[in-house]
């Protein structure tokens, strides 16, 4: 006897039998040998860590901030990422660059953005400190700055699983 569904261990959620993951939370449907316990603790975890998503990363958010922080003010005299606005220019960047690898990477890629913006996040503090002659912040606030655009990554790369999802 063919079933028509599958309903989902984590959540309850019915569907198509041909699906690899809950189309309501995103589990993995096809590991059924897990405890439903053993499932809820697995859900919304990475199931592997993968350095070529954090390569990727790192392309992505140097090549941002380079056009973001280094080039933009070269064309633009008007535009200076000093201090706070570069910082927050950077964590709007690694936000996007998270949701992008979330979205194009094969299954929960959610870490390996977060990876890559602690790589970026040290040439970027020297880069800001470095231009920054008007509005200098001390070298705490650059780090409490840079680590709040680390944090927002990786709620960049879940929107970004979540998207990837449908």
């Amino acid at each position: 006897m063919a079933t028509d569904t599958i309903v989902c261990t984590i959540c309850g959620a019915k569907n198509d039998p041909n699906s690899t993951r809950c189309a309501s939370c995103g589990a993995k449907l096809e590991d059924f040998s897990l405890t439903a316990e053993e499932q809820a603790e697995r859900a919304g975890q990475q199931t592997s860590f993968r350095w070529s998503w954090v390569g990727i990363s790192v392309a992505i958010f140097a090549t941002l901030q380079a056009i973001a922080i280094v080039a933009l003010p070269m064309a633009i005299d008007a535009y200076d990422p000093q201090g706070l606005p570069g910082l927050m220019i950077s964590a709007a960047i690694w936000f996007v660059g998270g949701i992008v690898v979330g979205a194009l990477s094969p299954g929960r890629t959610f870490i390996e953005p977060v990876v890559a913006a602690l790589v970026v996040v040290v040439p970027t503090i020297w880069w800001i400190d470095h231009i920054s002659d008007v509005n200098k912040v001390s070298f705490l606030s650059m780090l409490v700055g840079a680590m709040l655009g680390v944090m927002v990554t990786i709620l960049g790369a879940f929107i970004g699983e979540k998207i990837q999802m449908r």
